[in-house]
């Protein structure tokens, strides 16, 4: 019973007690008073019980980041790592019938941002963002243990598809190229996926998703209409674009950590 419902209890009591008043019968009075007596003994002793609880769950020590990134991993890893995993293999078999080609390795990067979509927008897909807010862990941290397991998998599947493209050029002296024709359309993704989570209010899973398939196709184009782009001599376009995305992803991140401290929400409840 909160303080507004007590107040309207008592109220109602000084009102019957008015009326009361005016019985003649003393012994009725007498039993209405002693009934009324037992109900406020007993709802003051569940305000106590209630006030007791609350006070043991504020107590309670908040989990730890390594621990709740243990239970991140328990209920998303498998999703997270399979469909990294069969993200991969489809770029494998895809990038296998171009070998020699590797200006296509950008048309594929974004797919592994695509691949972990489901696991970051899950709660404003199931209409959970308001539960999710009022939770012990703010959503902060939960966006941050997320990222971490997604960047895990990322990492190990594009290490393995960068040292399966230079065994398909069998040279390892273009890998500097490989990892930055990786990384670029990597970094351009994640970043627009981690700016629609905090700025939009809806259908920001919808936008991301179609701002990834475009960004595949952007890229493809750029391989066949704009060959130069992956010359030597344009290494150097390829290092700028990899700093001033990674600057803005490093940026983004800070500003996750940041608010995870101070326990505030990322994002906005849809």
């Amino acid at each position: 019973m909160n303080d507004k419902e007590l107040k309207q209890y008592l109220k109602q009591c000084l009102q019957q007690e008015t009326e009361l008043d005016k019985l003649h019968n003393k012994e009725d009075i007498k039993k209405i008073g002693n009934a009324k007596l037992e109900e406020t003994v007993r709802l003051c002793v569940e305000i106590m019980r209630e006030q007791e609880l609350t006070k043991k769950l504020q107590e309670e020590p908040r989990i730890g980041f390594a621990r709740y990134l243990s239970d991140i991993f328990r209920f998303e890893g498998v999703p997270i790592f399979g469909l990294q995993a069969i993200t991969l293999f489809i770029m494998c078999v895809v990038i296998y019938t171009v070998a020699g080609n590797p200006s296509y390795i950008p048309a594929f990067m974004p797919l592994f941002v695509l691949a972990i979509l489901p696991a970051m927008f899950k709660c404003q897909y199931y209409g959970m963002s308001e539960l999710e807010a009022v939770t012990r862990a703010s959503s902060s941290q939960i966006v941050l243990a997320k990222l971490i397991l997604a960047g895990a998998a990322n990492l190990v599947c594009m290490t393995y598809f960068i040292f399966f493209e230079a065994y398909l050029q069998n040279s390892f002296r273009e890998i500097g190229k490989i990892v930055l024709y990786c990384m670029v359309p990597y970094l351009v993704c994640m970043v627009s996926m981690l700016r629609l989570i905090r700025l939009r209010r809806k259908e920001n899973m919808q936008i991301c998703t179609v701002i990834i398939l475009s960004s595949c196709v952007c890229w493809g184009l750029l391989a066949r209409t704009v060959p130069w782009l992956y010359d030597t001599s344009a290494f150097g376009i390829w290092i700028v674009a990899f700093l001033f995305f990674a600057a803005f992803f490093i940026k983004e991140i800070h500003f996750i950590i940041t608010i995870r401290k101070e326990g505030k929400m990322y994002g906005i409840i849809t």
